[in-house]
């Protein structure tokens, strides 16, 4: 018996319906819960019936014909979001923030779209609606993310025969929008801390000095510091909403770390002054509250806005303390892999998209480097 080959998704086939007494043409959408979905358009002539299976292929194409179920964006992102609650194979955290950004920043007019209705220019409209409300390039490119990756999801269920959202161009992130400390404006931040306690002087250190992150630094224990070999290793991060201790942000955010000489003595002095006051709890933490409990994200951020302040420097976030230790080291002469190595990068985007091994000769290098230019 001869082989016949099978048409493919969104291929058409004409034929003759007796029964109707014209032309028919159906279209291929795939499988619906394990179901499979034809559309079926109807002309008196072929010419006619081929010139709508045409056009019908063309929305196929343009992803507004769909095999799925008639929801809104909004309906279809929580339908997606819970799936990834329930599934537990991301972090809390990421799909906190997951939810967040589809609660805050993917458009009402996206939400409210007929899944099958959606195209690229109702992204494009995010997008430029984002930028117009002063929210930041990131903010803007997590939103595209979020929506492109619940959309590709109803696209390989068959919802859609097309994740339109691929069709948008990216957005360009500017890394330093808000501009970073200058070696100067760094040592005055420390020299203000070294008025305050041994902590604040230790944790800004180990931000400006290492890049570390906020969550690094709150969730960072003395069990992971060698000071003796003035090394500290990277082995997990502080989650500020549930409140615990998990696992890095990715696998390259577990590393090792070679400490300048003024962060081991300031750690040094911080853990004696520390156990003096019985303020180590029950984790053994290096950062505590008076009790010995962890540090609210929202003490550190706070504590940082005064300190910005007092100085009259210019408000930049937390965060972008990582931005200044690897501005400081690439202005000194650092090479871009070595700062992408010490600040963990997954992607070094950041740090012009090069990816390297950094041996321990060559963190020791970091560490001469960024204790020379803000000593």
């Amino acid at each position: 018996m001869e082989n016949v080959k099978r048409r493919g998704h969104g291929e058409g086939g004409v034929y003759w319906r007796a029964d109707r007494n014209c032309y028919a043409a159906n279209v291929d959408l795939g499988k619906l819960d394990g179901k499979r979905q034809r559309k079926v358009v109807y002309a008196k002539t072929k010419k006619e019936v081929l010139g709508k299976l045409a056009a019908l292929q063309k929305e196929i194409q343009a992803g507004t014909i769909t095999s799925g179920p008639d929801q809104t964006v909004g309906e279809w992102l929580n339908t997606w979001l819970t799936g990834l609650e329930n599934a537990g194979k991301l972090k809390d955290s990421t799909t906190r923030n997951y939810r967040n950004i589809v609660d805050f920043y993917v458009t009402a007019e996206i939400k409210r779209t007929k899944l099958v209705n959606l195209t690229a220019e109702h992204v494009d409209r995010m997008t430029s609606e984002l930028r117009a409300a002063g929210k930041s390039t990131n903010t803007q490119r997590l939103a595209r993310t979020v929506l492109r990756r619940a959309i590709g999801q109803a696209e390989r269920r068959g919802y859609v025969a097309r994740n339109v959202v691929s069709l948008t161009d990216g957005v360009a992130v500017k890394v330093n929008e808000n501009v970073p400390l200058t070696p100067e404006q760094a040592k005055q931040v420390l020299a203000h801390v070294a008025t305050d306690s041994s902590q604040w002087l230790a944790l800004y250190t180990l931000a400006l000095h290492h890049g570390l992150r906020e969550g690094e630094l709150i969730g960072l224990r003395w069990i992971d510091t060698d000071l003796d070999a003035a090394t500290l290793t990277v082995t997990g991060t502080f989650d500020p909403v549930a409140r615990i201790r998990t696992a890095p942000k990715s696998e390259s955010s577990k590393r090792t770390i070679t400490l300048t000489p003024e962060a081991v003595e300031r750690l040094q002095v911080h853990h004696m002054e520390q156990d003096l006051r019985g303020r180590q709890g029950t984790d053994g933490l290096v950062f505590t509250s008076r009790e010995g409990t962890p540090l609210f994200a929202t003490t550190v951020r706070r504590h940082w806005r005064q300190t910005l302040d007092a100085l009259e420097l210019p408000q930049i976030r937390f965060h972008d303390i990582r931005h200044s230790c690897a501005t400081i080291l690439l202005d000194a002469g650092e090479s871009l892999e070595r700062v992408s190595k010490l600040l963990g990068h997954s992607s070094i985007r950041i740090t012009a998209d090069v990816y390297a091994y950094v041996s321990p000769e060559a963190t020791k290098s970091s560490a001469d480097i960024i204790s020379k230019a803000l000593r």
